[in-house]
């Protein structure tokens, strides 16, 4: 897998602008400080807006856009409108009322949202940071179940913890992975 860091100017105030120095834990029960919530972007719309057109660069023509998981579909329906290409949303849990994909409630996957893509359509997958790969990986699986293909990403951060992940998601189809920044980059 191919990991590309763009590294606009500006990018890393932007994200800069979304630390908090209050300790959380991460999924695995870890403890940590300057935590980055990339969601505060939203309330920043010239942020917003210069996020937006670098993620835009990152896409592949002719590619449907996949948002991750909830904290990344602001983002996926802002690029979707911006290159006027389809796209479809993942949830981290499943949705179990109501149609969820498509117009038929008993085909796709409740993860899955929005319009029914063909089966094929190629999909670039949009996520706010990658952390572990674990987001990345849980949306190849729900798209595959509906015979949706992905095989580029692309992130506002990648983390340092995320090099675990290469191989993984390498050997699950990912060829490509395009960063605006990279928090390996922090002391360069």
């Amino acid at each position: 897998m191919r990991l590309h860091i763009t590294d606009p100017v500006g990018m890393w105030d932007v994200v800069l602008s979304c630390v908090s120095d209050a300790e959380v834990r991460d999924r695995e029960g870890n403890s940590g400080r300057g935590f980055t919530n990339l969601k505060r972007i939203l309330g920043s719309p010239a942020s917003f807006a210069f996020v937006v057109d670098e993620l835009a660069r990152t896409v592949p023509p002719e590619h449907a856009i996949a948002g991750c998981d909830e904290g990344a579909w602001a983002l996926a329906g802002a690029l979707a409108l911006r290159l006027a290409v389809p796209a479809v949303l993942i949830r981290r849990v499943p949705k179990t009322y109501f149609v969820s994909y498509g117009d038929d409630p008993s085909i796709g996957d409740g993860r899955l949202v929005g319009e029914r893509l063909p089966a094929g359509t190629r999909v670039h997958l949009i996520d706010d940071l990658i952390y572990s790969g674990h987001t990345l990986r849980s949306a190849l699986d729900a798209l595959e179940l509906v015979g949706l293909t992905a095989s580029s990403a692309s992130a506002i951060l990648w983390t340092r913890r995320a090099e675990d992940a290469v191989r993984e998601l390498a050997e699950r189809g990912l060829r490509s992975v395009t960063c605006l920044i990279s928090q390996t980059q922090e002391s360069a």
